[in-house]
Formats: structure tokens, C-alpha cells, sequence
């Protein structure tokens, strides 16, 4: 029994340590894939800031937010690299990393905690300040204080030490060292026989080898990490290696090849947002036509790198592209512009403290301003690169900068230092440094070797793809037919439906706006009308009045005879929109040029042609109602507006027709149709805002109460 419940427990425990181990790869391969994502999971699991002085009040807040003390430094220490990726964009991300890093070192209990954070100084100085002696500092540091543990967690945090070394070194023109880490991390990454970190192991060192020419090895190296991420299905994984490929194919002069892969990678890193490796793609696409002497083109692309690394607030990718199209102008003869790309890369270098570029910048300043003969320039700019090219212990580059400084001098007629330059330049000829091949050249059918099996391996992947795609292919074929089938019968009888509904969907429109018992256009036509882009140029309110209360003294039928010919008569004469409000009330819209006394006779005439025995009145409203066109007035409040003038006309008697007009003047306020209307129209007409125009006497207009209850004196 108790060998039972040993065996058990065992088993528990060694299933619970190999998810934990498989969680630790799959958020390192999150990090690479998708940063973003991986900072708004984490973002969203713990509450910041954490202010801890030690390691007890950490314990505290730990508890507090629901975590193991481990656990929620773990997520800090994730965080913390999510913050330094170059695909984070996030405000201040430099400043947050740097007070997470400060937080994690306090409450350091371990060589392990204390390794990390050291990790991650060294990445936040390379990253925020370009300044990489510094940051390998701080990565040796780290080293010896790792402890050689066999957990996940640690053999992870020695991939990562072992990977950013590497790629430090390499910046710095220190390929021994880089060699030495990146082989490092490859064997690391085979400790954990995790496909997708020996992918990028074996990429990396891809990049290394076609970065010191040695093209064969640096296509055995892709070869291997390409059939790797064909077992992957990890998009970023398979951009970035179309993209290390494009480089390889380019350093190999195989220009179709090198746009195709760079192309696509373009595509694949667009699709991922992540513009920093598209700008790189850019690059490649760039620098394949500067190598076939097409200045033209590599402009437009390096000028599209450019865009895309403002937007990704890149400023090394920035300063990198200035000298490229700086390079590019230069060679497109245009000199002047050359210089003015180079000027702004050197004030980026010098902000970023890059010696390592700013070498090969500052000689190609002084190049450029050699070819335009201006010697003074070339000198300083031939001094400075000499300067950062003796630090870094850059023989080749001293070898240039003295060859420039030399021409130079003789420009400048100093021929004392042009042969004191020349001395120093032919004893650094004479003794040349030794260069240790890392490994014996290839030859060219190894070269071809090594092409075709990553020919073959894409072969593979893209089988493997295409089987993949027939297998779900049959299965959505199978399933789109039944699925079609019922669908189709479904939408006949939609259809079927969906038409007879729109049918009575038009028709109930076309009834929506006519009067209910008449069936004539009403106070909805109207608004509609009012509402349209071309506006009328009056609105006139007719009341034939004593037909007002027809339809209680005729019946409605008759009534609506009489208007039915009234309405047509108004219709055809006007050639413009008539509305009926109620019996014996019309609501025009008029859109010809006319005055308001032409208006109100045409209605008398129109009316008397229909042998019906009424006095009219009518009121009527030029448009706009304000000179500001930019105020916008509701149709409800231009029909309340009328109503106003009509009641005005009303006011006048029947003893003949009667109409009045109503026109604000220029300087009349917005306020004057504000709630309640007819008494801000009231104090409109009192105080001389509002211009009345009338067949009758002035003096005799009544206005409505704005309340019929109350006699307000204004």
C-alpha cells in the first residue's frame, strides 16, 4: 500500500513539474511571438504599481493580489522583458522597466533573482541607450552569478543571457566572443528540445556566419532551423527566417531570390504589426537594388524603411536608414542631400553613443565631402572616425580614416601632417592583425548543396502545408455541401418572405408621410422635405378659413373631395412640395424666386378658380430664417414659426384676405427660435428683430399668448 501511494504521489509530482515546464517554454515563445499580447495578459493579472522596500512588504502585496511571493516576481520579471521588446509600444516603456527592474533587485533573495535582474539591466542599457560595452557588462555579471540549476526557469534564463551576448558582441565587431555565446545558446536550446527555441538558436547562428561571409555554413544553419519551423505553426518564426534568408541571398548576389523572401516576409511581418522587421525587409529590398547600381529604387525603399521605423519610434533603425539613404543620395549624385541624411544619422549615433556605427558614418561624411572638395570637413569627420575606429580596435576602418584624412590634408595644402598620416597609415599596413577564421571557407558546390536543401526543406514544409490544407479541404467540402443544401432552402423561403416584407415595407413608407384620412402628403412630407439638402425658398402657411371646420358641417367624405381638387390645383400651379395639416389648412414649400405679396395673390387666384367662396389667409417665412447658415433650426420649429405669422394674418379679421410675413434680420440671435417659441417670437417682434410685411394694418396684429392662461406684458 505504501509503495502504491508512493508511486502516486511521484507521478503527481513529476506531471505537475513538467506543466509548469512546458508553461515557462510556451511564455518564452509568446514573448518572441507576441509581445503584445503577452503584456496585456499580464497587465491585466496584477495590479501596478508595487511599491516594497523589502522583501517582506513584496510578501505582503503578493499575498494580497493572490499570488505565491515566486509567482508574482516571475510575472515581474516577464513583464519587465515584454517592456524592453522592440515590438512593445507603450508610453514611457524605458522609465516602467526601470522601476520594475529597481522593485525585483530589492526583493532579490537568490543568485538566481539576482542573475535576472542583472539580465535585464543589461537588456534596458543596450535598448534605451544603445550603450552595449555597458549592457555585456552587466551580462557577465550575470553569468557568474547564475546558479547551474536544472529547473526550466533557469536553463530558459541561460538561452537568453547566452543569445543577447552573442548578438552584443556581434554589434561590437567582437566575433570570437559572439561565436563562443551563440554556440552557447544553440546547446542550451537542445537541453530543453524545444523545436521552436533550436529554431532560433540555429538562426542566429545563420546570422552570424552570413555576417562574417561565410554563406554555406550560414545557409546549413538556416536549412536546419527552417525544417524545425515547418513542425511549428508560429508565424513570426517563419517571417523572420524568410527575412534572415533574403540577407543570405543577397550577401550571394542572387537578387530575384533575395526579393521574393523579402517580400513575402514583408507581408507575413505586416500582418503581425510589428513594423520594425518590415522596415528591415525594406532594407534588404533597398540595398538588393543599391547593389545593382539602382539608386532610384533603393530610395523609394530605404524612404519606406524610414516611415516605418517613426512609426515604430526606432530611433537606431532611424539613424541606420539616414546613412543609408545618405549612402544612396551620395551615389545618385547628389551630394548635398547625402550630407544632410548623414549629419542627422550622426546626431542620433551621438545621442545613442553608437562609436560601432558612428564610425562608418563619420567616414562616409568625410568621403562625401571629399568628392565635393570641401577638405575641412573630410578632415574633421576623418579624425573622428579614426578616433572611434582606434577604440574599437577596427583595423580596416584606421586603414580608411587615414587614407581620407591624407587626401584631406593635401586639399588643405598641409602637406607636414598629410606625410606624418601617410607614415602612420603604412605601418598600419605593415603590420595587419591576425584574423582567426572561425572555420575553413566552403566551396562553391557546398554553397549549391546547401541552397538546394533549403530549397527542398521549403518543398517540405509547403507539402506538409498543402496535405494539411486537402485533408480539412475534404471535410469543409463535405460539410459546405450539406450545410449549402439546407442553406439554399432556408434562403428560398427567406427570400420569398424578405420580399413580400419589402414590398409592404415600400408601401408603408409611401403611406408614413401622407395625411390618414385623405391620403395626402402631411406634416411628415413636409419635415421630410425640410430635411433634404435642396432647401425651398418659402414657406407658406395658407388657411382657407372658413373651410376649417368643413369636415364637421360636410361630412368627411365631401370635405375631402373639395380638398383632394384644392390640393391638386395648389400642386400644379407651384410645381413644388403642398402639404395638408387639416382641413382646409396648406403647408408650401416654395422653390422659385418671389415675393410674399406675388405669393398670396397666386394662392387668392388659384382658390377663386375653384369656385370656393372663403377669405384666405396666410403666413409666410423667407428661408433661411438665419443669415447663419450654420445654425441649424428643426423643421418643427420653422412650421411653429408659420403658425406664428398665420395667427398674426387670423388676427387681422375676415373681412378680406390676409396674409404677413415674418423675416429675421441679420443681426437677429439664434434665441429668438429657442423654447417657448412664440414668446421669444413675441419680444422678437417687440424689439425690432423680426421684419413683418402685411397686406393689412400693422398696428392691429394680434400675436398668440405663449400661454393662454397668462397675459404676460413684454
Amino acid at each position: 500500500m505504501r509503495a502504491y501511494l508512493f508511486f502516486v504521489s511521484f507521478f503527481l509530482m513529476f506531471s505537475w513539474s513538467s506543466a509548469n515546464a512546458q508553461d515557462d517554454i510556451a511564455l518564452e515563445i509568446k514573448l518572441n511571438e507576441d509581445p503584445t499580447q503577452l503584456y496585456e495578459e499580464l497587465i491585466s493579472s496584477i495590479t501596478l504599481p508595487i511599491d516594497a522596500a523589502n522583501i517582506e512588504e513584496f510578501k505582503q502585496t503578493a499575498k494580497a493580489q493572490g499570488y505565491e511571493p515566486q509567482a508574482l516576481k516571475n510575472k515581474l520579471q516577464l513583464l519587465t522583458r515584454v517592456y524592453l521588446d522592440t515590438s512593445t509600444k507603450v508610453q514611457n516603456k524605458y522609465l516602467h522597466s526601470e522601476k520594475l527592474i529597481a522593485l525585483l533587485e530589492r526583493v532579490s533573495e537568490n543568485d538566481f533573482d539576482k542573475s535576472y535582474v542583472n539580465a535585464l539591466k543589461g537588456r534596458h542599457i543596450g535598448r534605451s541607450k544603445s550603450d552595449y560595452t555597458t549592457a555585456i557588462k552587466f551580462y557577465n555579471k550575470s553569468i557568474k552569478l547564475f546558479n547551474e540549476e536544472n529547473t526550466t526557469q533557469s536553463r530558459i534564463l541561460k538561452i537568453v543571457i547566452h543569445k543577447n551576448l552573442g548578438t552584443l558582441h556581434r554589434l561590437i565587431r567582437q566575433d570570437k566572443p559572439a561565436q563562443q555565446h551563440l554556440n552557447r545558446y544553440r546547446e542550451s536550446a537542445y537541453e530543453l528540445k524545444n523545436n521552436y527555441l533550436i529554431a532560433q538558436a540555429e538562426s542566429a547562428l545563420g546570422h552570424f556566419y552570413n555576417r562574417q561571409g561565410q554563406l554555406a555554413l550560414a545557409l546549413q544553419h538556416y536549412s536546419e532551423a527552417l525544417r524545425l519551423s515547418n513542425k511549428e505553426n508560429k508565424p513570426f518564426l517563419k517571417a523572420n527566417l524568410k527575412l534572415k534568408l533574403a540577407r543570405v541571398y543577397r550577401d550571394l548576389k542572387s537578387w530575384d531570390e533575395a526579393l521574393i523572401y523579402a517580400d513575402e516576409a514583408s507581408k507575413d511581418f505586416k500582418k503581425l504589426n510589428k513594423e520594425g522587421y518590415q522596415s528591415s525587409c525594406m532594407t534588404v529590398m533597398a540595398m538588393v537594388h543599391a547593389n545593382q547600381g539602382q539608386w532610384n529604387q533603393a530610395i523609394d525603399y530605404y524612404l519606406t524603411a524610414q516611415q516605418l521605423d517613426l512609426e515604430s519610434e526606432n530611433l537606431t533603425s532611424q539613424a541606420l536608414n539616414y546613412h543609408n539613404l545618405g549612402e544612396a543620395y551620395f551615389h545618385n549624385g547628389n551630394p548635398q542631400y547625402a550630407l544632410e541624411f548623414l549629419f542627422k544619422s550622426n546626431a542620433l549615433f551621438l545621442e545613442r553613443k553608437s562609436k560601432h556605427y558612428l564610425v562608418y558614418n563619420e567616414l562616409l561624411i568625410a568621403e562625401v565631402a571629399l568628392a565635393q572638395k570641401e577638405f575641412s570637413l573630410a578632415d574633421k569627420h576623418s579624425v573622428l572616425a579614426l578616433s572611434n575606429a582606434v577604440a574599437l580596435s577596427l583595423h580596416d576602418e584606421q586603414i580608411k580614416a587615414l587614407q581620407y584624412r591624407s587626401q584631406a590634408l593635401r586639399g588643405l595644402e598641409d602637406f607636414s601632417q598629410a606625410f606624418e598620416v601617410l607614415d602612420k597609415l603604412i605601418l598600419l599596413n605593415q603590420n595587419p592583425p591576425e584574423k582567426a577564421s572561425t572555420v575553413e571557407p566552403f566551396a562553391a558546390s557546398v554553397l549549391t548543396e546547401q541552397k538546394l536543401k533549403i530549397q527542398l526543406t521549403q518543398l517540405k514544409g509547403q507539402q506538409n502545408e498543402l496535405n494539411t490544407q486537402v485533408a480539412r479541404s475534404r471535410i469543409l467540402l463535405i460539410t459546405a455541401f450539406t450545410l449549402t443544401f439546407l442553406l439554399t432552402l432556408l434562403g428560398l423561403n427567406l427570400w420569398r418572405r424578405a420580399k413580400s416584407l419589402t414590398s409592404e415595407l415600400t408601401e408603408a413608407r409611401l403611406q408614413s408621410v401622407n395625411e390618414p384620412i385623405t391620403g395626402l402628403p402631411g406634416y411628415r412630407g413636409f419635415t421630410n422635405e425640410l430635411n433634404a439638402k435642396v432647401k425651398p425658398s418659402y414657406i407658406a402657411l395658407l388657411s382657407l378659413t372658413d373651410l376649417l371646420d368643413d369636415d364637421l358641417s360636410q361630412g368627411v367624405q365631401n370635405n375631402t373631395e373639395s380638398i383632394k381638387l384644392i390640393f391638386n390645383q395648389l400642386s400644379s400651379s407651384f410645381n413644388s412640395g403642398v402639404y395638408l395639416i387639416r382641413p382646409g389648412l396648406f403647408l408650401l414649400n416654395i422653390h422659385e424666386s418671389t415675393t410674399p405679396s406675388a405669393l398670396f395673390e397666386r394662392c387668392k387666384k388659384i382658390t377663386s378658380s375653384c369656385d370656393i367662396k372663403t377669405t384666405i389667409h396666410m403666413g409666410i417665412l423667407p428661408l433661411p430664417l438665419l443669415a447663419d447658415l450654420d445654425i441649424k433650426i428643426s423643421p418643427k420649429t420653422h412650421f411653429g414659426t408659420a403658425q406664428f405669422a398665420l395667427t398674426g394674418a387670423l388676427s387681422l379679421g375676415k373681412d378680406k384676405d390676409y396674409f404677413v410675413m415674418l423675416k429675421s434680420l441679420n443681426f437677429a440671435p439664434p434665441a429668438i427660435f429657442s423654447t417657448p417659441l412664440f414668446l421669444h417670437l413675441e419680444k422678437g417682434v417687440k424689439r425690432g428683430l423680426l421684419k413683418i410685411e402685411t397686406n393689412g394694418d400693422k398696428t392691429q396684429l394680434s400675436w398668440p399668448k405663449w400661454k393662454s392662461h397668462e397675459n404676460i406684458d413684454i
